[in-house]
């Protein structure tokens, strides 16, 4: 496979946090993964949704305030499908890789920020890790597994439950949890933690193509390379967005060129820098605090207190991004 993102050419920078959530419910490396429901009624109460790894789901408010929390178990990763029709209603249909037993799950988010488990299904994955989901030619889920597996799903529905069929297995030759996938590329990008992130065809019925976008390397592109996230700021345009773990970074791709555009630090500030990030997730809402959207990061050092996230206001990182 031909490496397709240029490394010689991008710039670097430090920025700072503008929040952080409360901290999860679990003592040590609890907090993992998020994703971010928009509002379509009021941006200002759009939910942001957290795993606490060892305990559940936890839903906070753009200010970073617990809404509610739930004991539904060792849930690692989440992604978010902001419209999924369930019967004859839309819903914010939430997917969560839960390591109790080794399940996808999937959960009904609710304006206020509840969390209700509409449906477990098992795997034959041994430690499911990664978890998204794809809307392409009809609803996907992809899990991912510590041994390198990826397995895509088709999301259907029986009697108002939404139900998965396994439909295929991909194979990587090392570890893969960070994934998310572009609809208007028709693509999945998978990040192999210790390799670097790959480019797929994320339709079961193409050719898989895969091509790798970005490599680690034993200088800024250190593993491993952890969660992943699409920016997407219409008609193809926007960043893909990679925890560089071994680095304490972020990677910004250009989505559309696939050229590595910038790496970055976050640095004290307001509230504490951070370190280790495992997920990570991107949105464009439109809120007073965030009027360019925001980024939302795991933060694996919030050291007096237990694990939490960081809010990036992303016009930060726009501005520095514009003078270049």
């Amino acid at each position: 496979s031909q490496e397709r993102v240029s490394a010689r050419s991008f710039i670097t920078f430090d920025i700072k946090a503008a929040l952080e959530t409360q901290a999860v419910i679990s003592q040590d490396d609890a907090a993992d993964d998020i994703c971010v429901w928009e509002n379509p009624k009021n941006t200002e109460a759009s939910v942001i949704v957290a795993t606490d790894k060892k305990y559940g789901l936890i839903s906070y408010n753009l200010q970073g305030q617990i809404l509610h929390h739930y004991p539904f178990g060792k849930i690692n990763n989440v992604d978010i499908l902001p419209k999924y029709k369930l019967g004859n209603i839309n819903i914010p249909l939430i997917c969560g890789s839960n390591r109790n037993e080794d399940t996808i799950d999937l959960f009904e988010l609710q304006p206020d920020g509840q969390i209700k488990l509409l449906s477990s299904t098992p795997t034959d994955i041994k430690e499911v890790y990664g978890i998204c989901f794809y809307k392409g030619v009809k609803n996907y889920v992809f899990v991912s597994s510590k041994k390198g597996k990826v397995v895509q799903y088709l999301l259907g529905e029986s009697d108002d439950t939404p139900r998965l069929l396994k439909l295929r297995t991909l194979v990587f030759s090392s570890i893969v949890e960070g994934m998310a996938a572009d609809p208007y590329y028709g693509k999945l990008y998978v990040a192999q933690e210790r390799k670097g992130l790959w480019q797929i065809n994320a339709e079961p019925w193409k050719p898989l193509e895969k091509q790798m976008l970005l490599k680690t390397n034993r200088k800024l592109l250190r593993p491993d390379f952890e969660g992943v996230a699409v920016r997407d700021e219409g008609r193809g345009t926007g960043e893909i967005v990679v925890s560089v773990q071994g680095s304490n970074a972020y990677a910004l791709i250009d989505r559309k060129r696939k050229v590595l555009k910038a790496l970055f630090h976050i640095i004290d500030g307001i509230v504490d820098g951070v370190q280790e990030t495992d997920g990570l997730d991107v949105s464009t809402l439109q809120s007073e605090r965030f009027p360019s959207g925001l980024m939302i990061v795991q933060d694996g050092d919030n050291s007096p207190n237990t694990q939490n996230f960081k809010l990036i206001d992303w016009k930060t990182i726009e501005a520095i991004l514009d003078d270049e």
